[in-house]
């Protein structure tokens, strides 16, 4: 009987040799393999690794823009600061994508020029009130970005980014002051970059191919164990709240959990996001050298209409962003809010059928210009029309 079990330990301990040995030769043929979203240089992987860390996530819309100037993960300058006004727009996706259509683009950086303001896009996708809070900080604090006005985009999505996404992620210090938002490691969320991260310094390093290869395999199987495991802690804890049915997990803060929170209605809910503005913008109003506020919101498709969303389920929201940023705005002389619900007000039809992206809360690149980018650039023109 010894015999067997020795013979049987000895089996799987030369298996799992060869197996290793095999998994090594595999990343060795396949160090050179193209991978799209990894590093090429160290400076960008330590900047994404150090703003991460502290923000949750960065912008990943331009990989090769960002492994040559890692800032534009976190920000693109339009025109430069200036001694007269410099302004600052933050939000998620819709801001962000006024960087990268081109035809939005150009539009802000010919209107920071003849307009002669410093104009910045901090706009990165799924920001929400609290990494816009964080964010702000590290570019006044890292990047001397001092703005005189903010113009910070709320979306629909930003409630249940913040309930589902960031809730429990918030780190505040000894004052009560949120100064970081917890980055993903090991889970199954979409901004998880662990295996970027390492697998990019690993590449990067002065290594020999074969150390490499077996740093890629050793991480690799350390990222598997320490994932599962994980997976199988959220299982166990799924089966003791919702019984046998809860050892099916789903993935994590899908689009449907991500607009559950408008759908619902629900005023708990509502409260925590009403709360989470209002951090972010107390926050802004004891800068002193911030002199304006100017609060976006915009209407999602199924804010106007009842919707189909890609599962064949009816949807249509309950709760519209722009009333919850109105009451908290109102009376506040150094608030504006440009609330699209307002401006497209009889014409929900025109813009339902031909402003979005199909199955997508998006605005296609010819809305995103001519009403998006526009009226925020005439709003900008008017306050500055103050001072003429």
């Amino acid at each position: 009987m010894y015999k067997n079990i020795i013979t049987v330990i000895l089996s799987s301990i030369f298996g799992f040799f060869i197996v290793y040995i095999v998994g090594i030769f595999y990343f060795y043929v396949n160090l050179d393999k193209e991978r799209p979203y990894h590093f090429k240089n160290i400076r960008a992987l330590e900047f994404h690794k150090k703003y991460t860390s502290q923000i949750h996530h960065l912008s990943w819309m331009n990989i090769n823009k960002i492994n040559s100037e890692p800032e534009s993960s976190l920000f693109t300058i339009y025109n430069k600061y200036n001694n007269n006004k410099n302004f600052l727009i933050q939000g998620d996706s819709y801001v962000e994508t006024l960087s990268y259509y081109e035809k939005t683009n150009s539009f802000f950086k010919n209107f920071s020029k003849k307009e002669n303001i410093g104009l910045i896009n901090a706009g990165i996708g799924s920001y929400s009130p609290s990494l816009m809070s964080v964010q702000l900080d590290i570019l006044e604090k890292d990047f001397n970005i001092l703005p005189n006005v903010i113009v910070a985009y709320f979306d629909q999505s930003d409630m249940g980014d913040e309930i589902c996404r960031y809730k429990n992620k918030k780190i505040y210090n000894k004052n009560n002051k949120l100064i970081k938002i917890q980055e993903e490691k090991y889970s199954r969320n979409i901004f998880n970059y662990t295996v970027i991260h390492q697998e990019s310094a690993i590449l990067l390093s002065n290594k020999s191919n074969i150390t490499k290869s077996i740093q890629m395999l050793n991480f690799n199987l350390k990222f598997i164990f320490l994932k599962q495991s994980k997976k199988v802690f959220f299982k166990i804890k799924s089966i003791k709240k919702n019984g046998w049915a809860g050892r099916k997990l789903k993935k994590e803060c899908t689009w449907s959990d991500i607009e559950r929170p408008l759908v619902d209605n629900n005023p708990t809910e509502i409260l925590y996001f009403s709360e989470s503005i209002k951090e972010y913008i107390n926050k802004i109003l004891e800068k002193k050298h911030i002199e304006k506020i100017i609060l976006v919101t915009f209407p999602h498709r199924a804010n106007l209409f009842p919707v189909t969303n890609q599962i064949g389920k009816k949807i249509f929201y309950k709760v519209d962003v722009g009333n919850i940023v109105e009451k908290i705005s109102k009376n506040n002389k150094k608030i504006d809010h440009l609330n699209f619900t307002s401006i497209i007000k009889g014409k929900e039809k025109y813009g339902f059928d031909n402003g979005y992206l199909k199955f997508d809360p998006h605005l296609n690149e010819e809305f995103l210009y001519s009403l998006f980018a526009k009226e925020i650039a005439n709003k900008i023109e008017k306050y500055l029309n103050k001072f003429n």
